[in-house]
């Protein structure tokens, strides 16, 4: 699944080619994609001839500002896309399931191999008052992201251990099991710590190196990882995965030991006993 780098990623080359464009044309190829219960006629209807305003990040969902008040949310889920281009090198997709035709005649195209993903189109003013928005907790690149925040964030949390409590998206919104991992690897904490059992010197660690794996990663455009199912707009890999110190790692980068494989709600987990002892 894209987490907080890849969909960053995404929003920023999405403001950057279609800002400012008009929607001249929708093309839907799987009825179950769009949520809600405005209908795939009424969502072409309400968007056609509206301009792209600009596209930001909440959480890992994308959400596109239009004209008129709408905005449209995308959650790529586990193997969702966006491409943006021309028709040629849109058709070279064999798992298009949306597409908005722009006014400079390039597309914005939405893959999904395991059709996961989902769009939703509501009022602009109404978009905060969404279930999947409302619910976030912190965003890690925003300025608020202080030590403060962040430690009564996690105050909220009684019991969990800390890798499953940073996948929580009501504490902090973004992180997936990619970054958690990494995250805490360069923290030196054991993933299956207690979250109330953690130092202030922990806590400081962890908050530190949230904002450093996360901006490093957005530096390099995600993770394209062994799957190989994320690309961004343009269809490239993300460049991180060379830079993981932990996931699916097989040597620590510290101190050459073996990295460990473990399971955590049905995720896994990869860290090194040795420089993350418990």
């Amino acid at each position: 699944m894209p987490e907080l780098p890849e969909v960053e990623t995404i929003t920023r080359q999405l403001n950057r080619k279609t800002k400012g464009l008009i929607i001249k044309d929708v093309w839907f190829g799987w009825v179950k994609l769009l949520r809600g219960r405005i209908s795939q006629q009424e969502f072409k209807k309400t968007i056609i001839n509206r301009t792209i305003l600009g596209v930001n990040r909440q959480g890992k969902n994308i959400i596109i500002n239009l004209s008129g008040g709408w905005s449209c949310l995308i959650h790529l889920k586990l193997t969702g896309r966006i491409l943006v281009g021309s028709e040629e090198f849109i058709k070279q997709d064999p798992y298009i399931h949306f597409k908005l035709k722009l006014s400079n005649q390039t597309y914005l195209a939405l893959s999904d191999l395991r059709k996961f993903a989902r769009i939703l189109l509501e009022k602009t003013d109404k978009v905060k008052d969404l279930k999947e928005i409302k619910e976030l907790g912190l965003n890690p690149l925003a300025k608020d992201f202080t030590f403060k925040n962040f430690e009564n964030s996690l105050n909220k949390k009684r019991r969990g251990k800390i890798k499953e409590v940073l996948l929580e998206q009501n504490i902090i919104a973004g992180i997936g099991n990619i970054y958690a991992s990494e995250i805490l690897w360069a923290a030196k904490v054991n993933p299956l710590k207690d979250v109330q059992e953690l130092t202030l010197l922990e806590k400081k660690r962890i908050y530190q190196n949230i904002k450093k794996v996360l901006i490093k990663a957005v530096e390099f455009k995600g993770s394209t990882v062994a799957d190989k199912m994320y690309q961004d707009t343009e269809g490239k890999f993300g460049n991180y995965a060379s830079k993981l110190r932990a996931y699916h790692q097989e040597k620590c980068f510290r101190c050459k030991g073996q990295i460990k494989r473990i399971v955590q709600k049905g995720r896994s987990t990869f860290y090194c006993p040795k420089c993350q002892k418990e």
